[in-house]
């Protein structure tokens, strides 16, 4: 059922990413920012992705090597791990929406998780061209579950050190309103993030270690589907419109910055 499950799910996420780019094409500059492509180009390499996939399992069950189909797959699969870690980063922080740069600390994150998901995809080579019962294969499957768990852990705290300075901001800023607002979509992209981290990381791998063998094929439509539903939610809360919350906000602050480069200019003529 694997090359039937994975052709699906490619043909799902191909509509999908289909249906944002033409947002994008619709959008103006006002309402397109530079993360939207981002998370359209990781649409991409999720599509590519599942069909070389299903291509590699159909070639398998037709002559029992993937053949070149497997290279493909190793290839977007590495690049669609990392950008889609690199986008839930840069989204947790705000990132082109928010603020325009990353402090340090999210700079040293985001460099940690991209070595460790080169790592990380470097290891799911050689496990997925190990033996099944060799003694390597238990070893790296451990491996590659913990470094994914490291990662996994590594993009909350981004997200935890902005619902802090937001926090923050909300007791400290005159406009509490705008502040809240903002802090409620960060509080409920983190609950997303934990979720989907804890199904397809947790769920997911107890899940198939209990199914008999014939049902083994389910665990992949569970975890592509929490991925599906992630995928969703994500981009309907950061899709490019005007009405935005998180623009509203940069807007009102770099109004307030021109207001106060005025002001300046006023007193330096002044004086």
């Amino acid at each position: 059922a694997l090359p039937l499950v994975f052709a699906v799910f490619a043909g799902v996420f191909g509509l999908c990413g289909c249906v944002w780019w033409f947002l994008l094409c619709r959008g103006g500059k006002e309402k397109v920012h530079r993360i939207h492509p981002l998370m359209g180009v990781l649409l991409v390499l999720k599509t590519l992705t599942l069909g070389a996939r299903a291509a590699r399992y159909s070639s398998i069950d037709r002559t029992g090597s993937g053949g070149n189909w497997a290279d493909a797959y190793y290839v977007f699969a590495s690049l669609k791990g990392i950008m889609l870690f690199v986008v839930i980063l840069l989204v947790g922080t705000g990132w082109s929406i928010v603020k325009p740069y990353l402090s340090g600390r999210e700079k040293k994150i985001v460099a940690i998780v991209l070595v460790l998901q080169v790592v990380d995809n470097l290891a799911l080579v050689i496990f997925e061209e190990a033996s099944l019962g060799s003694k390597s294969w238990l070893m790296w499957r451990d491996i590659l579950h913990l470094v994914d768990i490291v990662c996994c852990v590594a993009i909350l705290l981004p997200i935890v050190w902005s619902i802090r300075h937001l926090r923050e901001a909300a007791a400290a800023d005159g406009k509490a309103a705008d502040t809240v607002g903002k802090l409620t979509l960060f509080r409920q992209f983190y609950v997303m993030v934990v979720a989907y981290v804890y199904f397809t990381r947790i769920i997911v791998f107890l899940l198939a270690a209990t199914l008999p063998f014939e049902f083994l094929w389910l665990r992949y439509v569970f975890a592509e589907g929490a991925t599906l539903l992630f995928y969703v939610a994500t981009g309907y809360k950061f899709r490019p419109r005007e009405d935005n919350p998180y623009f509203q906000v940069r807007s009102e602050e770099n109004q307030e910055m021109e207001e106060f480069g005025l002001e300046k200019e006023k007193d330096s003529a002044l004086v």
